[in-house]
């Protein structure tokens, strides 16, 4: 009876400890958010602690941004971050937000540029992010098409940089991204800048196909909030939290 249970012991462990990993997809490298070299960046600690509290270890997968939806329709992987209903087929999914990206247009406080609509715009020498002119809506797309001095960069610390330089008027990003690389340019740690707020603010969850888990899932982010280490990952990060702008959310 011992052996057969020494026996049962050792046919078990490795399910055991498969049953532990949690496949997580990430976008690939964004920082602070995500930064895929050190597998690590907000979302990926928020994500790993979580899942640490729940008596799993995360196993990060890096793909395209726009792949996760398929993944996840296909049945390929337990928890996709970074995640809203513009992106899965059922938002039923999705877990709680756990982070809210807010898009903005940033200036030089020297150039005392009054931007206080989309409209505002017109005429300024502009770089963003790519595909902003698709997702940042019509009114801004018709500002930017055929502008010759609005282009889009795939590198967002050339951004800040472009910005910080002069050789653009105006830069426009998440602001959590634009503080992330401003913050690290000792160059620039005088320099004031103007938050333009002209775009509405975007939330995303987990998207996590297994009801069980993400209810527990939830159930441990807002005790994550709740009990500071939410916080202490903002600061680490140098990230200001958006969450206090979600209708009765919990916040930090």
């Amino acid at each position: 009876m011992r052996f057969f249970s020494l026996v049962l012991s050792f046919l078990l462990l490795p399910f055991s400890a498969s049953s532990e990993e949690i496949d997580v997809v990430v976008g690939w490298n964004k920082p602070p958010y995500v930064i895929s070299q050190e597998n690590s960046g907000f979302e990926v600690d928020v994500a790993r602690a979580i899942l640490a509290d729940m008596g799993h270890d995360l196993s990060p997968i890096y793909v395209p941004f726009g792949r996760t939806a398929r993944l996840l329709e296909d049945n390929l992987i337990d928890l996709g971050l970074t995640q809203n209903s513009a992106h899965v087929l059922d938002s039923a999914i999705l877990s709680d937000p756990y982070v809210v990206y807010q898009n903005v247009a940033v200036t030089r406080a020297e150039s005392k540029f009054e931007i206080n609509s989309i409209e505002d715009l017109r005429g300024k020498s502009i770089i963003a992010f790519q595909t902003a002119d698709a997702v940042l809506g019509e009114a801004f797309r018709q500002i930017v098409t055929d502008q010759a001095t609005y282009m889009e960069m795939a590198r967002q610390d050339r951004q800040v940089d472009m910005l910080m330089l002069g050789h653009v008027d105006v830069v426009i990003l998440d602001r959590n991204i634009f503080n992330y690389f401003k913050s690290n340019n000792t160059a620039y740690s005088g320099d004031e800048i103007v938050f333009h707020e002209l775009f509405p603010i975007s939330p995303y969850s987990a998207a996590i196909p297994d009801p069980e888990l993400r209810v527990t899932f939830n159930n441990k982010l807002r005790t994550f909030i709740e009990n500071g280490r939410y916080q202490q990952l903002l600061d680490k990060y140098k990230l200001e939290s958006l969450l206090h702008l979600l209708p009765h959310a919990t916040t930090p």
